[in-house]
């Protein structure tokens, strides 16, 4: 399954949703797509005309780097400008071990990311669609299935997670006693 039959099952999914001829299983409107890492380039210009193709056909589409939601939050969580993050963490980076920062930040980072994506799509409803690109910026930090966990019950809207990996592993689907929680609900589209 290449990007025609990939996309196509998801538009006609989301579509299908938006006119409630479809229910999602467990009744969440969450898809992830799965594509090859190497796709990444090719998935933001297929994510970008499929969010196209629903706007045309009169839909609300929003899509968002979640590259930029980290990089907000952690300038938010380190209190410090924009320009000055990279700088800030690294010295952090200096004054810890790496495994000792990446484990504060991991213990943080999935609550106040989702508090920042939140802020954008409580107000959204169930005929909006959320776009949500560039996933792999938050590994090692924080497990797609820690977002969706908790965005589950908290936005009626239809989210589709952009997810970069050949086989779905420990970055999307975490057991469930991790300390990021495992997320198994809502579809999966296959890259095959």
């Amino acid at each position: 399954m290449g990007w025609l039959e990939v996309m196509r099952k998801l538009e006609d999914k989301v579509t299908a949703t938006l006119r409630g001829h479809y229910h999602p299983l467990d009744g969440v409107p969450f898809f992830r797509v799965q594509y090859p890492p190497q796709q990444e380039h090719k998935a933001l210009l297929e994510f970008h005309s499929f969010a196209q193709r629903l706007r045309q056909a009169g839909w609300c589409v929003e899509s968002i780097s979640l590259t930029e939601v980290l990089r907000e939050t952690l300038v938010e969580m380190l209190n410090c400008p924009p320009k000055k993050l990279r700088e800030r963490l690294e010295e952090l980076e200096t004054e810890r071990e790496r495994h000792e920062l990446q484990t504060m930040l991991s213990e943080h980072l999935p609550e106040r990311l989702v508090e920042r994506l939140l802020e954008k799509l409580r107000v959204l409803t169930q005929t909006h669609v959320i776009i949500l690109l560039r996933t792999g910026a938050l590994y090692p930090f924080v497990r797609p299935s820690a977002l969706l966990s908790r965005l589950e019950g908290k936005t009626s809207c239809i989210v589709i997670l952009a997810y970069p990996g050949t086989t779905l592993g420990e970055l999307l689907e975490t057991s469930p006693t991790s300390l990021h929680s495992g997320y198994y609900r809502g579809e999966t589209i296959y890259w095959e």
